[in-house]
């Protein structure tokens, strides 16, 4: 033994106990990385389960159904029940304030693509572009909006917003009812 030291009292006995538990702990610490590491493939393998169709994960539990009278068993639909067509723009937002814009000025509804809320604040988006900010047109949107809402009792908060092509900028805005819709004259 070349160059290893022996050791010799007290300090002999403490560095075998050491090494005596380093070598009780080893077959511990190979049970534990093997069970965390079955549980990582078991939890890998259960998630590709519920990716694959007809998995556990992806398909709604069939039940049979009964023909109490007859005593067969009759098909279940295993097809969900769908809306016929797609949600169309008009019909998702607040078809009261769209309709309200309809009423009460016609000419600029058509811009009006829908009218949606956030938290108190009545979002109106339209089919205007970015140069349109502080436009006749975007500040009659704004204030016709905010007579929507003070006639329903709401504090007017509205944002008029561009089209989706230019990112949804605000066009005119009012933060309550001694604003004017216009952008750079907020309370």
């Amino acid at each position: 033994m070349r160059g290893a030291r022996r050791v010799k009292g007290r300090h002999a006995r403490a560095l075998a106990g050491a090494a005596t538990m380093a070598a009780g702990r080893r077959p511990s610490l190979a049970l534990v990385g093997a069970a965390g590491l079955g549980l990582t493939l078991a939890t890998v393998l259960l998630a590709v389960a519920a990716l694959i169709p007809g998995g556990s994960g992806g398909a709604a539990p069939r039940a049979a159904t009964v023909n109490v009278l007859g005593g067969q068993a009759m098909p279940a639909h295993a097809e969900p029940v769908r809306p016929m067509g797609p949600v169309r723009p008009a019909e998702r937002g607040d078809q009261a304030a769209r309709a309200f814009y309809t009423a009460h000025d016609p000419l600029r509804a058509r811009h009006v693509t829908e009218v949606v809320w956030t938290g108190p604040m009545l979002r109106v988006y339209t089919d205007l572009p970015a140069a349109d900010a502080d436009s006749k047109t975007a500040i009659a949107l704004c204030e016709t909006a905010a007579k929507y809402l003070t006639q329903r009792d709401h504090i007017p908060v509205v944002f008029v917003h561009a089209d989706k092509a230019a990112g949804y900028p605000v066009l005119a805005n009012k933060m309550d009812a001694s604003d004017d819709c216009r952008l750079g004259r907020v309370p």
